[in-house]
């Protein structure tokens, strides 16, 4: 584009801004003070801001209303963990999650429907359950979710609009076209885009790519094509880029293969699944070489007081292992996904997991942790919709120290961080594999509310109980008595006071 196109478009973005900041400072306030998110976000005159036309601001009102959606699932997750870690009753942890679930944190008031069931104990239903009851949920339960998201929103903060670089441009200001017959074969598309200037827009060529291209007819084919979106975004250079996006149909879900569980160990390997399968070797070598580059890069900055935030060796160096680790990520799940046969995949089986990895610096393990973290879940939403892979997830805590054979629970179980060895039915096995195993285990294991990474106490607590009704082993050495009183951790005594019960379950393993 030339010089005045670009001038346009830059022009865009300090409006924009502007806009956003004021319409999500009301709509945020709005919802504080007990309101509903509104379906059409705007602002109450419907006045403009920064010379916006009337089409403009509703794209900004699209954007606020995204990012509050965005933001209230973040809250929801949040206030959840909360809840079930806490200590409250379970008519009063039922009654807090059903207040999440409707985000309604700050209702001044809140009726829920229940209905009776044949013992006349009331159970939560829907509105549309015949013979429900309206009933208010009490003011202490109200106060007291109000209490519970001014803590979570310390951890999950209403979003920063103020500074975004990239617009999400909706169909009424952003049109893309197809080139006229004739034209340039350089171009594959035009995008017509309103500027500050009424009546005034620009034209934006966009390049040919073939990549986009096939993928563009293979939505058309299959009952798809554009999204109604156009992205802009500016750079740190100065530099702007218009991204169209392809709105393409979810593959449907899969009915044959298996299901399979995934561990992310980071021992010996970047993944280990159920299988006994060891996956991405060369990831952590070539992990170690980024690190150790990036160590002492850090210590010359040092040196010399630097900020690395400065720097642009240090940026590029931190973009190249961002490019790796999505790379791999992505590799390793695509091939999951292509197998066939009788090793086809129907489902994956994964935990809430930590990509920090005890060989490496704490700069490169906060590096990998973030980056995993958000990749790995991209590529899992990415094999559903491309692949019809259903992900299912399960409570992380313990799956380290748990045998895959028999249940038993101890970090004695783990010698080092490739080896695995029951100190109960003394089975043997690499330590990610393992885990991969109990993590396939607890795909049909229905948790109570209280357990998972929000009360580890309660996670242990119920495995223990799971091991003792399995192999009739006696009390001592259990998280909780059968009064419910608290007794300590478990230690390893059970496999010394048990000796006959080890020997059965060691035979049972193997066999």
């Amino acid at each position: 584009m030339n010089d005045t196109k670009r001038d346009c478009l830059l022009a865009l973005f300090p409006a924009f801004r502007t806009a956003l900041k004021t319409v999500l400072a009301h709509e945020a306030r709005h919802l504080q003070q007990g309101g509903t998110l509104h379906r059409y976000v705007q602002l109450p005159d419907k006045r403009r801001v920064a010379g916006l036309s009337a089409r403009q601001m509703k794209t900004v009102g699209n954007m606020v209303r995204n990012a509050l959606l965005s933001w209230q699932a973040l809250l929801e997750r949040d206030v959840r963990a909360v809840v079930n870690g806490s200590t409250l009753t379970d008519w009063e942890r039922m009654v807090l999650h059903r207040v999440n679930t409707r985000h309604a944190w700050w209702a001044n008031d809140l009726c829920l429907p229940w209905a009776e069931n044949g013992d006349g104990e009331l159970r939560p239903c829907t509105m549309r359950t015949r013979g429900m009851l309206l009933l208010p949920v009490p003011a202490y339960l109200l106060k007291l979710s109000r209490r519970i998201v001014k803590h979570a929103i310390t951890r999950t903060p209403i979003p920063d609009l103020s500074h975004v670089r990239t617009l999400v441009l909706d169909a009424i200001i952003a049109k893309p076209e197809r080139p006229h017959t004739g034209g340039s074969e350089r171009f594959g598309w035009w995008i017509r885009i309103a500027t500050l200037a009424k009546g005034k827009p620009v034209l934006i060529p966009v390049d040919r790519n073939e990549h986009f291209e096939q993928h563009y007819a293979h939505a058309i084919s299959h009952g798809g094509g554009l999204c109604g979106v156009v992205q802009l975004t500016q750079h740190d250079d100065g530099t702007l880029s218009c991204a169209l996006v392809l709105d393409q149909p979810d593959a449907p879900l899969r009915t044959d293969g298996k299901p399979l569980g995934i561990d992310y160990g980071m021992a010996d390997a970047l993944m280990a699944d159920s299988d006994g399968n060891l996956m991405g070797h060369a990831m952590l070598a070539t992990l170690k070489r980024y690190d150790l580059r990036l160590t002492q890069l850090g210590a010359w900055l040092q040196r010399r007081h630097i900020k690395p935030s400065t720097n642009r060796e240090y940026h590029r160096l931190q973009h190249r292992i961002r490019a790796y680790v999505t790379n791999e990520i992505g590799r390793i799940l695509n091939r999951i996904a292509a197998r066939h046969g009788d090793r086809k995949v129907r489902e994956l089986i994964v935990e809430r997991l930590d990509f920090r990895y005890g060989g490496m610096s704490p700069r490169m393990n906060r590096l990998v942790t973030r980056i995993g973290r958000a990749v790995f879940k991209q590529r899992l939403a990415a094999l559903t919709e491309n692949h019809g892979i259903t992900v299912h997830d399960v409570p992380a805590p313990y799956t380290s120290q748990e045998c895959s054979g028999c249940g038993y629970v101890s970090r004695r179980n783990r010698p080092s961080r490739a080896r695995f060895t029951c100190r109960f039915c003394h089975k043997k096995q690499h330590a990610d594999i393992n885990a991969a195993r109990v993590i396939m285990s607890r795909r049909s294991w229905q948790q109570p509310d209280d357990t998972g990474p929000a009360s580890r106490r309660n996670t242990l607590r119920l495995l223990d109980e799971r091991f003792r009704q399995r192999w009739n082993t006696p009390t001592q050495g259990a998280v909780m008595d059968v009064t419910g009183a608290p007794c300590g951790i478990r230690t390893a005594t059970t496999n010394e006071e048990n000796a006959g019960t080890s020997s059965r379950c060691h035979e049972l393993t193997h066999n």
